[in-house]
């Protein structure tokens, strides 16, 4: 699997929306693993009635809290050294709280859906996302995290059938202020579920 460079991210400041889109290469695996063809004889078009229904759908929420630690964590795997945020002066002033990267909302994983959707393939990969930020996260934020099932729509690739589900997860503080969202694409191909 390749990836493409990302894009970058565009902060334009830290109060502005940012926007940062990652993409990724075709994928470069032997297409003599697969039996595409049988497969769409078999499924006719892979989006079934059931898939549709998901359109809409939320995951249950999940709530999250930023602490310092969690920001020098994330901080030391993306620069790879952990800042001493303890004695950062900045915590001795006042109620000033240490601002967190917005890409830290990249670890606040979302809840499956109940029930889950219906995969009809075995592989899975990440097809892109795309961030807007509409405040800084910062330590001592609770965020909680929603998925809604935007789109699910098919292609044919060189591998065969493809299914891409486009969903958002919304980021909202604890006053109910939206801090962030996310749009992602999610694109799953090849064995057939359940196949070995």
């Amino acid at each position: 699997m390749r990836y493409a460079p990302a894009t970058g991210l565009d902060v334009g400041g830290l109060h502005d929306v940012a926007h940062v889109s990652y993409t990724l290469a075709e994928p470069t695996m032997a297409t003599e693993q697969f039996q595409f063809d049988s497969a769409r004889e078999k499924l006719g078009s892979i989006i079934t009635d059931e898939m549709r229904s998901f359109i809409g759908a939320e995951s249950p929420p999940i709530t999250y809290r930023v602490s310092h630690r969690e920001i020098a964590r994330f901080n030391a795997a993306i620069r790879g050294v952990l800042p001493p945020i303890e004695n950062d002066p900045r915590l001795k002033v006042g109620d000033h709280r240490i601002e967190a990267n917005p890409l830290i909302l990249r670890s606040f994983i979302t809840a499956p859906f109940v029930p889950p959707f219906p995969e009809p393939f075995h592989d899975v990969l990440d097809g892109g996302s795309r961030f807007n930020f509409f405040r800084p996260i910062v330590a001592g934020d609770e965020i909680t995290v929603v998925r809604k099932m935007q789109e699910v729509f098919e292609k044919n690739g060189r591998f065969g059938p493809m299914l891409f589900k486009v969903t958002e997860v919304s980021y909202t503080g604890s006053s109910g202020q939206l801090v962030a969202t996310q749009e992602s694409t999610s694109i799953s191909y090849g064995r057939l579920a359940g196949s070995v």
